[in-house]
């Protein structure tokens, strides 16, 4: 399998694109992010299998088995914690977006003083959502890293099992 190309120019959008040209791009890219994590399993495939069979028989993995699951659980998500670097930019917005919307409490009550309200909230709920992805994504991670490190028989199954519904989708 090769890595998805031509995407980097499908992402040639300006302000004058349309949306119908926007979701185009938007399901092309999830076609590729697909396409890539089908990629990382097609390569890791066969050791995975191996781990599960070891968690399986009860077997303690190694520091590159452990990672090999980490890959498969939380890679994407520390990818992206790792290469997203707009956070500090986010919560900056939303402090400003948060000063804007109090500058409207207390107003009287306008069509044009909603509008702008509206507008100020709909850029607050979308910035909202970006943090909260990020900070999501960090979630995951630590419970992952917590879980890794006490992975005992209790534990193993719920692993083998997230493992062997990935190795299935990856054939679907």
């Amino acid at each position: 399998m090769e890595l998805p190309q031509g995407i980097s120019r499908i992402m040639e959008v300006s302000s004058q694109s349309s949306t119908e040209e926007l979701e185009r791009v938007g399901a092309a890219l999830a076609a590729a992010r697909n396409q890539v994590r089908e990629a990382l399993q097609d390569l890791t495939g066969p050791q995975m299998e191996d781990i599960i069979h070891k968690l399986e028989r009860g077997g303690s993995l190694t520091p590159e088995e452990q990672d090999y699951i980490r890959s498969w659980i939380i890679g994407d998500a520390e990818s992206y914690t790792r290469v997203e670097n707009h956070l500090q930019a986010w919560l900056q917005e939303f402090k400003a977006l948060q000063s804007q919307v109090a500058s409207y409490e207390g107003q009287e009550i306008s069509v044009q003083v909603l509008l702008n309200l509206h507008a100020v909230l709909e850029d607050a709920v979308r910035v909202a959502s970006n943090i909260e992805t990020f900070l999501e994504k960090k979630e995951r991670i630590e419970r992952f890293n917590k879980s890794i490190q006490d992975l005992d028989r209790k534990e193993a199954p719920f692993i083998i099992d997230i493992l062997k519904r990935q190795l299935m989708s990856e054939e679907i």
